[in-house]
């Protein structure tokens, strides 16, 4: 009797995470409304908030199996600090827009075109941004630093100009990659119709055909945009998630992505050659 009770009350904890799925502007997969929700039970029992304590989320019951090490961090900083959630990524400035949204009238079957608003992402930090803050802008922060002390600034006037333009763009690309939109694409119950340019939203240019059922986040998607389980999310011209930038890298932050990668190789062979010739660039010798 148990164990069916147990499979039941899993079904149910099944069809509450589909419905709080469907209630989202953007594509997301199964998870938590709020961070609060995915705090590990050893937080909520110690915390002195009985808030954190009661059951108002599906994933409650069975926290030290869902809120494990990966996300646990981001529950606990984002959840104190009430930081807004989409899927595993947090949003850390939205705003709102107004949009013209198509729905098919069951009875007459027509097209009726519908005002609505709907949240806009402006900041977002993705599930390893941990990594990004810890470990990545430290380490590119920390050589430059040792760098520019030993070596750049002993150097000519055009090298100090040249150096501290490639280490700003180095850092500023990390920055907008980590705290841009990837591109996380709005729920589509319907696949859009073919040439739809009434809806601002850039994928509803691409024919109807080329929209695709995606049962993870329960939306039609273009064929470009993928399913990214770990921000669970579905981000247009996904690429992949890197860890080192903290989030996923799609069509919204591509360019800057590009950017990030290209100086980092520039720079280190601009470092290496400094290194190795800097007593023919110094003019304090």
């Amino acid at each position: 009797m148990t164990i069916k009770g147990g499979e039941s009350g899993g079904a149910n904890l099944v069809e509450e995470a589909a419905v709080q799925t469907n209630d989202s502007d953007f594509a997301v997969g199964c998870v938590n409304v709020t961070w609060k929700d995915d705090q590990p039970s050893w937080f909520r029992r110690n915390s002195n908030n009985d808030g954190y304590g009661s059951d108002n989320g599906y994933h409650n019951n069975n926290s030290n199996r869902n809120a494990n090490n990966q996300y646990a961090i981001s529950a606990i900083v984002w959840g104190c600090l009430g930081v807004g959630r989409v899927g595993n990524m947090s949003i850390l400035a939205q705003t709102t827009e107004n949009y013209d949204e198509e729905v098919i009238d069951n009875e007459t079957g027509q097209v009726i075109i519908r005002n609505k608003t709907r949240p806009k992402l402006l900041w977002v930090m993705g599930p390893y941004w941990t990594v990004n803050i810890f470990i990545t802008f430290p380490l590119i922060i920390g050589v430059s630093g040792w760098i520019c002390y030993f070596r750049v600034s002993k150097s000519h006037l055009a090298i100090i100009i040249t150096w501290s333009i490639g280490t700003f763009l180095l850092i500023i690309s990390l920055c907008m990659i980590s705290c841009c939109d990837p591109g996380i694409l709005y729920r589509h119950a319907q696949a859009p119709t073919p040439n739809n340019n009434n809806n601002n939203n850039n994928t509803d240019d691409i024919e109807a055909e080329d929209w695709r059922w995606n049962d993870q986040a329960r939306t039609y998607r273009p064929s470009d945009a993928k399913f990214d389980s770990e921000c669970q999310v579905v981000v247009e011209g996904f690429d992949h998630t890197c860890p080192w930038t903290g989030t996923a890298i799609g069509s919204k932050n591509m360019v800057w992505f590009k950017i990030f990668v290209s100086m980092v190789c520039i720079m280190l062979v601009y470092t290496v050659l400094l290194a190795m010739f800097s007593s023919l660039f110094n003019p304090f010798k």
